[in-house]
């Protein structure tokens, strides 16, 4: 009787391991999830040709990460706020210079 409770219970361990187990989530891609918001709320400004884009180019990951939530000024969806700090921390416990 033992042997079958060590057994049930080692059985019910494993499967709730295999169930919390998930795929690891892929980094926030710059380029395709950070510039589009980017773009939609800064631009022409802080793009090639705009006014700002000399002092302050959004389409540089570098520059993102040295001004932080400063970017909320115009961003105000959740989602994409919440998404911005996710690649900021990324880029943080990556060691990224600007991140410093």
């Amino acid at each position: 009787m033992r042997r079958l409770i060590l057994a049930l219970a080692f059985l019910l361990t494993m499967a709730l391991a295999a169930s919390t187990t998930t795929q690891p989530k892929q980094a926030v891609d710059f380029e395709k999830e950070i510039e589009p918001i980017l773009k939609a709320k800064c631009q022409p400004c802080h793009f090639p040709g705009g006014k700002m884009y000399e002092k302050r180019p959004f389409d540089r990951p570098e520059t993102i990460v040295a001004l932080g939530e400063k970017l909320f000024t115009r961003i105000h969806d959740e989602k994409e706020r919440a998404l911005i700090r996710t690649f900021l921390a990324e880029q943080k416990r990556q060691g990224s210079p600007s991140a410093r």
